[in-house]
């Protein structure tokens, strides 16, 4: 997939720009604070129509403007689609082709944009929550049906806590609720744990690309059970050990809501025990091998690398910008001068961006 063209108007900095992109690496050079970020976060919202910097799409409205509009023009197997996403303090409003989008779902059929940011560095420290929500984005931009099952449990679980609330439980109705729960838990867990392994066949690929050492490193999926074949049966058993815990503390206790990953590096928790350098390269890792796995909705990501320059040494910075190559489109932000990206390269100035060469 790429991008190939893109119009702001009152987006952050931007009141109005419009600029073409190519495929390959598409290297956006400027000082800090001048819309580098901003730009790549537009890139980004067209995906999901959320940010990676704020839950706030009010904050992303230029400075006394009422409204941002993005309209991105993507070119995926020899397809143009025009996609466009206007938000005022009414909501958004989304159109593919002039034609109106009401869930955000629908948009995986058109566009997926991975980002590397400064913070992702910590992922792996994060609490288990912050890994929940890669697992649940990443997966839903795989696999058609995984929302629909996330939604269907979440709307059940909301009603089992409610229930646990009351002062007088109905355990009949509970009882209900949880084998509704346990029934999409199932489906959850299957679309998690075949990600899973698919991510294992290629981080090891994409690491060794990213640091020669012959490191050996494997994600372990933490789940809630681990035998599909008698998953319904463990499950009652679980929520049946919990059903006093749950009553004294009026909530779900345990679940597929609970689960988590962890990655090791030479059998090493590199969450725990890595260094931030480990940890910076093994979540590059993890995030870029989501490119390399063959999605239901036939799309290949656009790839965005926030700032992630400054932080490496010039070993691991030539050996990321060799890798890059592999991919159809892929947006570095910089604030110096880089001999290895001197193709597409756009300079930001003044709220201004051209291409330069």
């Amino acid at each position: 997939m790429i991008l190939t063209k893109l119009k702001l108007n009152n987006f952050r900095n931007y009141q109005n720009l419009e600029i073409n992109f190519t495929n390959g690496v598409n290297y956006i050079l400027g000082e800090n604070a001048s819309g580098k970020t901003n730009l790549v976060e537009a890139i980004y919202f067209l995906s999901i129509t959320r940010s990676f910097k704020t839950s706030n799409p009010t904050d992303l409205i230029k400075n006394n403007e009422n409204y941002f509009y993005i309209n991105g023009e993507l070119l995926n197997n020899n397809y143009q689609n025009n996609l466009e996403i206007y938000f005022d303090k009414l909501g958004k409003k989304i159109k593919i082709n002039k034609t109106k989008i009401d869930k955000i779902s629908e948009l995986s059929k058109y566009v997926n944009v991975l980002v590397f940011t400064p913070k992702d560095t910590f992922l792996l420290k994060e609490p288990p929550k912050t890994r929940r929500f890669f697992l649940n984005l990443n997966i839903s931009k795989t696999y058609k049906e995984y929302t629909s099952c996330l939604i269907n449990y979440e709307k059940i679980l909301k009603e089992r806590n409610l229930i646990l609330k009351n002062k007088d439980v109905n355990k009949i109705y509970l009882n209900t609720l949880t084998k509704q729960l346990i029934k999409y838990s199932k489906e959850i867990y299957l679309y998690r744990k075949k990600y899973i392994d698919e991510l294992n066949k290629h981080i090891d690929y994409v690491y060794k690309n990213l640091d020669k050492k012959n490191n050996y490193i494997n994600i372990k999926y933490l789940s809630f059970i681990n035998d599909f074949e008698n998953y319904e049966n463990i499950a009652i058993k679980k929520y049946q050990e919990s059903l006093t815990n749950d009553i004294n503390k009026q909530v779900t206790n345990i679940g597929i809501h609970k689960e988590d990953f962890l990655i090791e590096l030479q059998n090493k928790d590199v969450g725990k025990y890595g260094s931030q350098g480990e940890n910076r390269l093994v979540t590059l890792s993890l995030i870029l091998s989501n490119y390399f796995i063959n999605s239901e909705f036939n799309i290949k990501p656009i790839v965005i690398l926030d700032d992630v320059l400054s932080e490496l040494d010039n070993y691991h910075e030539e050996l990321l910008i060799k890798f890059l190559k592999e991919f159809e489109q892929v947006f570095i932000t910089g604030t110096k001068e880089n001999t290895l990206l001197k193709n597409n390269c756009y300079q930001i100035s003044n709220n201004l961006i051209e291409r330069r060469y």
